[in-house]
């Protein structure tokens, strides 16, 4: 070999060297710059994963805030119903006292809310015609024995009522139906009877 094929040797074997130094410098460099995105990706990825569980918790939470809400407000339109029929049984009980019990109870009425003793009394038309004149009796024989004026007279007309009674005396009339009389009542007695029902 002469001394320019052994300095093409040598400036061959250095460039072979150099050059995989190079490569492999660049190798590791790949190597870091792929670690380091593997990383950050792994970071944006866990990130993201927590911001999507949050996300779904809030919600979830939210979701559950408003079926427990619709089910308090199903709750209580079904109570305020059972309450309702409550006062509707009532009704249909008063208005199916015997007829004994039913008479006694709107003169005892009439009596009880006349101011003067000369009122009128304005019944439903089922009920006029069937105890009309007993009422009036019932009613006067009331204020009688209170020592009151007992003058209390039947109306020829008659109320859009269910049943009871109103009392008619110039400009005044004093609402004695069964469904005006349980609806006054109704604030006071609904939590009694709620309680009753639902506890």
């Amino acid at each position: 070999m002469n001394g320019i094929e052994k300095i093409i040797a040598h400036i061959k074997s250095e460039s072979d060297a150099e050059c995989e130094d190079i490569r492999r410098a660049a190798a590791e460099e790949c190597e870091q710059i792929r670690s380091k995105y593997a990383k950050a990706e792994q970071d944006e990825y866990e990130k993201l994963l927590a911001t999507g569980k949050l996300d779904a918790d809030n919600r979830l939470e939210r979701m559950h805030s408003l079926a427990m809400l619709e089910s308090k407000k199903h709750v209580l339109m079904t109570q305020q119903e059972m309450v309702a029929d409550a006062f509707e049984y009532a009704a249909k009980k008063i208005l199916g006292l015997p007829e004994p019990e039913y008479v006694a109870l709107l003169a005892k009425l009439a009596a009880a809310a006349s101011m003067t003793g000369g009122e009128t009394l304005v019944l439903s038309p089922a009920d006029k015609g069937r105890i009309g004149a007993a009422v009036l009796e019932g009613a006067n024989g009331a204020l009688r024995a209170a020592g009151k004026n007992a003058g209390l007279t039947l109306a020829e007309k008659t109320a859009d009522i269910r049943g009871g009674l109103i009392l008619s005396g110039g400009d005044i009339e004093v609402n004695c139906s069964i469904d005006a009389l349980l609806e006054e009542c109704r604030n006071e007695l609904s939590p009694a009877i709620a309680a009753i029902l639902f506890d």
